[in-house]
């Protein structure tokens, strides 16, 4: 499925427009959710017993059909949502897709609230003179102790060596999200096999000076090889091409093997437009 193809008009925050978006994701996963969990036990997840599909639906705007700017749908969102619990997304993609899962991720580390007293605008958008590998350090530091391991390094601009690859995860709701970093037709890199990740997920350490990379992988390979193969498997896959004309994704035999990937392993699939 697709969400909202909404122009991306600027507005105030370049945070709360994200934010719009992902509240557009959660409810869209919702419903996605309730369809699905009849066919399979793992599905049936963080739709909140107390509230439920409700409190979702009333968190989203009923008419969207004037909706042309972030401004506009940002006026009509509830951001007062329930905590999810039982979530397990990963989203892969560029920067545009990074940010959506920090915002999402700090949602979830803050017990469900979006502001913090000490906020930080390095969180909102990197700043130009901040070294990649401090901004790495600046958002984990931020999202723990959930966000335990981020397989992360970059050096300048430099997108062909680069890494970012985030594993979230917080005990209490059980909730999971991971990002891994897909630039255009540029391969995925992990420093590390996913069945080591599966069994070291609370212990790896990352020395970005000295890694050696056990994986580079196109899309359907990153899927198969390793999003497939993550335990517990995750239930959606939020993925986008972000701002890569030269992207495989503008293929449609891309495409079609993607979605029979990830429907092999029954993960659902979020293609995501908003950008």
């Amino acid at each position: 499925m697709s969400l909202l193809p909404i122009q991306s008009t600027q507005p105030q925050s370049l945070r709360r427009r994200r934010l719009a978006v992902i509240l557009i994701t959660l409810v869209a996963l919702s419903f996605i959710n309730l369809q699905e969990n009849n066919v399979s036990n793992h599905l049936m997840v963080w739709i909140p017993p107390s509230r439920g599909l409700e409190a979702l639906r009333d968190a989203f705007p009923n008419d969207v059909s004037n909706i042309t700017t972030y401004q506009d749908l940002h006026g009509l969102v509830n951001f007062d949502i329930p905590m999810p619990h039982d979530l397990n997304i990963v989203f892969m993609g560029d920067s545009l897709t990074r940010y959506q899962y920090l915002d999402l991720a700090f949602f979830l580390s803050r017990n469900g609230t979006w502001d913090r007293e000490d906020h930080d605008e390095h969180f909102e958008i990197k700043d130009e003179n901040m070294p990649w590998n401090s901004f790495f350090t600046f958002t984990d530091e931020v999202l723990s102790p959930f966000e335990n391991l981020c397989d992360c390094s970059r050096f300048g601009k430099n997108k062909d060596t680069a890494r970012e690859n985030r594993y979230f995860y917080e005990p209490h709701d059980n909730n999971r999200l991971t990002f891994l970093l897909k630039f255009g037709h540029r391969p995925f890199r992990s420093s590390w096999d996913v069945s080591y990740i599966n069994e070291h997920s609370d212990s790896l350490v990352n020395d970005p000076q000295n890694v050696d990379i056990a994986q580079t992988l196109n899309w359907t390979e990153a899927i198969e090889d390793f999003v497939c193969k993550m335990m517990p498997r995750p239930a959606f896959f939020v993925f986008n091409s972000g701002l890569w004309a030269d992207d495989e994704l503008v293929e449609v035999d891309v495409q079609t093997k993607i979605v029979q990937s990830l429907s092999n392993c029954n993960i659902i699939s979020v293609y995501k437009t908003t950008t």
